[in-house]
């Protein structure tokens, strides 16, 4: 299980948002980031960030996600569930959940405005609503309670039915999202995120093709208490950084499902070439999921093949090797055989992966110069 830690002073969590203003609109606590500063094009940290100790960020979403769960909005406590690791070479995780609700996003549409403008009424409730991230203009991170959610930023919206702890949506305003699925900025900032949450034990993933809700950028996260599947996969090298953007690509291999992984210590040379890989898949029709881990500098793409026959996708966490189980049965007889012919029914073929390859290369390869 993973907890927050309170902080004491200035900054404390654990009570919920301010009640709703029907004159002024939803508000809630607003994280901005520190100002970036960038030297030789590879981001500078105003601060050292001590990895024993939680950080202001990682603190505020588990103390508002537990307190959202100990006022009794989550469908059940998935600390109860059961898990179990299936024996054999990759170690995949499944678990005993018959009352997971699989329809993401609960509500979705309450959101699709500027909360600034929405106007609460008696029929609705916004407890859901944990905090609003957004850049700032000040050398360190700051924390506003009681804000109206601002335009260009991304909530953090708690899953009421979570697949694990601190289930969470990610979704940015809607108003940055007019013009096209893809949104860039956007992305750097659910990146910076990643690496601001600093705690190895959240993940963020991301799905292109399995969605409730058309061309709509939302992002969901969870702690995840052990390595996944897929993190002790092995993996071979594709690409290899060059000057100044040190974003390395690599393959990996002995796993069911085709996948490659991007990784770099500079956050805005990894947001730009899997920014541009993610929007060339996505207008060429082609399902995706992504992982985000390891502090945000690791970025793992999984190109899928839709099912023929239910027209769907693997969600990005069974892509990652964690399946959750309806029914005892399904649960108990769960295998590797079953659970690897399962993901490799969505996997690429041989030559569209190549083809794959070679453009995450050449894309890579442009961000280099």
């Amino acid at each position: 299980m993973v907890s927050a830690t309170k902080l004491e002073g200035e900054y404390s969590f654990h009570g919920k948002n301010p009640p709703l203003d029907q004159s002024e609109g939803v508000k809630l606590h607003l994280y901005r980031f520190g100002i970036e500063h960038h030297g030789n094009d590879d981001l500078k940290r105003i601060t050292c960030i001590d990895q024993a100790s939680p950080t202001l960020l990682d603190t505020i979403i588990l103390s508002q996600w537990e307190n959202f769960a100990r006022e009794g909005h989550l469908g059940y406590d998935v600390t109860t569930c059961k898990l179990k690791v299936i024996e054999g070479e990759r170690n995949f995780v499944v678990q005993m959940n018959d009352k997971w609700d699989s329809f993401l996003l609960k509500e979705y549409g309450k959101f699709r405005q500027p909360l600034g403008c929405l106007k609460p009424d008696c029929t609705e409730s916004h407890e859901e609503l944990l905090l609003c991230i957004a850049q700032g203009e000040k050398d360190v991170p700051e924390v506003v309670p009681s804000a109206t959610p601002v335009n260009d930023g991304v909530l953090l919206i708690a899953n009421a039915y979570p697949v694990e702890y601190g289930h969470i949506f990610l979704v940015p305003s809607a108003t940055n999202q007019l013009t096209s699925f893809w949104d860039r900025r956007m992305f750097g900032l659910i990146m910076r995120s990643a690496s601001e949450v600093n705690n190895a034990a959240f993940r963020v993933f991301f799905d292109d093709g399995t969605s409730i809700v058309p061309d709509r950028m939302f992002f969901e996260a969870c702690y995840f208490a052990n390595p996944l599947p897929v993190e002790s996969a092995s993996t071979v090298a594709i690409y290899d950084g060059k000057a100044r953007s040190g974003i390395r690509v690599y393959e990996i291999v002995d796993y069911p499902l085709k996948a490659l992984v991007f990784t770099s210590n500079n956050v805005n040379a990894l947001v730009n070439v899997v920014s541009e890989v993610s929007s060339t898949l996505h207008e060429n029709k082609t399902a995706y999921s992504l992982l985000i881990s390891n502090h945000g500098r690791n970025v793992c793409l999984f190109p899928q093949a839709k099912s023929l026959v239910t027209g769907c996708c693997l969600p990005a966490w069974e892509c990652c090797g964690y399946f959750v189980y309806g029914t005892k049965a399904d649960f108990d007889k769960a295998s590797e055989t079953e659970i690897s012919d399962k993901m490799a029914s969505f996997s690429f073929q041989d030559d569209a992966f190549e083809d794959l390859k070679n453009l995450c290369c050449a894309i890579a390869d442009d961000h280099a110069m």
